[in-house]
């Protein structure tokens, strides 16, 4: 059952819903207002299903996570579909593509994203990871793991570890406490989005490191940031990936500035 927030959330939608179906009957009776009001239902829908995907993680049966993603799909494209052929061709209202926009976000938000720690002590400085990722495969899991660099040091606030699995299906508690004795000085798990990696910038006339910025791992892809990754893949889709020991010891780094080009 949805707990005091949700039942609040979805009642403040209900409500909303009726305040526009409401509105919609003063429009006037012209061809403007009578696409308005034909949107009426296509906009409801799209923001019910925006709203059920945030509420995705309390469905008792995990099983049932696929099948409700993939009817959320065919909702959006059905009501995006709607108010395409309202407009007939025309640019859509700047609201109702905001309206889409967000059932798709919350969509691959859904079936994308996974949970992310973040480093709660002052640093942390993680060991190689092989005895952990053996663990976990051998427990049977498929997602990705994302770790610190092994030896080198994150400091408070930033993403410390990743944890992804298909369909964007959150881990058990074993995994979770698993991720914790491995690296203590992390904080509560979250869900996120997507995969935020820091990456260790420098400036070389200083000839020295100067900050740590995290980038949306989508769009370090695309636009990659500079720097060193300060997240490495332990795992990727259920395999264990080769994990760079850590580098010879060296002057303790001096705490950096945190930059987030990712919501944080």
């Amino acid at each position: 059952m949805p707990g005091e927030s949700a039942q609040l959330t979805w009642s403040l939608l209900l409500a909303h819903f009726t305040s526009l179906a409401r509105a919609s009957m003063a429009l006037p009776r012209d061809a403007a207002g009578d696409r308005w009001r034909a949107a009426v239902p296509p906009m409801v829908g799209l923001q019910a299903v925006t709203f059920a995907l945030g509420d995705l993680d309390r469905l008792s049966d995990a099983a049932e996570r696929p099948l409700a993603l993939d009817k959320a799909d065919m909702l959006i494209q059905r009501h995006a579909g709607e108010l395409a052929a309202l407009w007939d061709g025309q640019p859509l209202n700047r609201e109702l593509a905001l309206l889409i926009d967000d059932a798709r976000r919350a969509l691959a938000a859904a079936g994308e994203g996974g949970l992310e720690w973040r480093v709660a002590a002052e640093r942390v400085v993680a060991d190689h990871p092989a005895d952990l990722t053996a663990s976990l495969v051998d427990t049977g899991f498929d997602g990705d793991l994302y770790l610190p660099a092994p030896g080198i040091t994150l400091f408070r606030g930033c993403p410390g570890a990743f944890v992804g699995l298909p369909r964007g299906r959150l881990p058990g508690p074993e995994i979770i406490s698993t991720i914790d004795e491995f690296l203590p000085g992390l904080g509560e798990p979250r869900r996120v989005p997507s995969l935020r990696v820091p990456y260790r910038q420098f400036d070389f006339a200083q000839g020295r490191p100067v900050r740590d910025c995290v980038v949306d791992q989508r769009e370090a892809l695309e636009n990659p940031p500079g720097g060193q990754p300060l997240l490495v893949a332990a795992i990727l889709a259920g395999r264990p990936q080769p994990v760079a020991l850590p580098p010879r010891r060296s002057a303790e780094q001096a705490r950096l500035p945190l930059v987030w080009k990712s919501e944080n």
